[in-house]
Parts: structure tokens; sequence; C-alpha cells
């Protein structure tokens, strides 16, 4: 399958996220059992501004089932990739709030290097993730529903606490410069896979 049309020309400029205002980008998820679970929800990039030194992308998600959400953005700044943590929370009901962040990337990636730890915490809902082993670990073209795209792979472990309850998992996820999320594989600690996420459709 040829590389998908709307990122053939992206460059080595181009930051870890869809900067073309009206794209829409489409996501599905699969659970354990490799079935799409209901999860399926699309981005749609509103704006990119430049200013400073520093890019900021804005973008909207689509969800069945959720009426309205907080806009969402993302921005490269001294040549590193940041998401805002806080943006997407509305889905959860007003007030909720994160403190931390999640793994701050380089646009310009060196696979093996350690990018460090980092941790999320959501005090109102009692969750904690940390984020450890964070790294590039391969530069590839994979194929997905969506089309080919040209990838590094990001790779961390987790360990979630809810309520007093405790997860590890490791997530392999795949990232085009120009696009953003491509796929994303989260497998439990004895290497079941957990969920996946996949993009299936790429338009303006």
């Amino acid at each position: 399958m040829a590389l998908c049309a709307l990122c053939a020309g992206a460059s080595a400029q181009d930051t870890w996220f869809c900067g073309e205002a009206g794209t829409k980008l489409d996501y599905i998820r699969k659970d354990a059992k490799g079935v799409v679970d209901g999860g399926q929800y699309q981005y749609v990039v509103k704006d990119k501004a430049v200013a400073g030194g520093k890019t900021t992308i804005t973008f909207d998600v689509v969800m069945p089932g959720v009426a309205s959400m907080a806009g969402c953005k993302v921005w490269t700044e001294g040549g590193l990739f940041h998401t805002d943590i806080n943006a997407s929370l509305g889905q959860f009901g007003e007030g909720v709030t994160a403190k931390g962040n999640s793994p701050i990337l380089p646009e310009n990636p060196v696979i093996g290097a350690d990018l460090g730890d980092c941790s999320v915490t959501i005090e109102s809902l009692m969750l904690t993730s940390d984020y450890s082993k964070v790294r590039f670990t391969k530069h590839e073209k994979i194929t997905v529903e969506a089309g080919e795209f040209d990838c590094w792979c990001l790779e961390y472990d987790t360990t979630d606490k809810v309520m007093g309850l405790k997860a590890q998992n490791h997530t392999e996820q795949w990232l085009a410069k120009g696009i953003g999320d491509v796929k994303v594989v989260t497998k439990d600690k004895k290497g079941r896979v957990v969920s996946e996420k996949e993009l299936v459709k790429v338009s303006k």
C-alpha cells in the first residue's frame, strides 16, 4: 500500500501531530481479543499557530456518547513536543484537573536515548500513572487501515494506581511526523495485549 497521500510531504520540521487545519483523523480501539470495543473517535485539527519559537496545534475530539469535550492542544518549543494533559479532561466532568506531564518527546529522536521518567496524577479520580523506560526504539514504515506511514516507535512502561489497585503495562506507540499516533499497542506485564488503537482514516 502506498504512503498516505496526506502525510507523504511530511518533513523533518513537522511536529508529532497534524498541523493542517480541517484534517480529520479517525481512530478505533480494540480490546484484548482484538474486537472493536466501541471506542471509535475522531480528532479534528482546528488551528496551527507559530509565535516566539513555539508551535501550537489545537484540535477537537469527537467521541460517541460524549456531547462535548474541551478543545485539546499540543505544542513544540525548544525542540520538544508537549501534550496538554488537562485539555481533554472535560469528558470526566467539570473541575477535573491533572498534575504532572506525560512523556515529552524530542522532535529529532535518537533511538535508545532515555527520555526520562514522568507522572500524571488526577487527584479527584484517585488516579496516578507513572511512566518509566521511555525511549524511541525503532524507525520503520508500518501499514494500518489508513495507509502506510513512516513511523518512530516510542516504548514505555506504566504503573497505574487507581483507588488502591495497581496495574503495570508496556506500551508501543508508533508516531508519524505530521500525523501523530498511527498505532498504539498496550500489553500487561505477562506480554498479553490489553488494548490497541489504530488510525483508520485521514481526510479533509
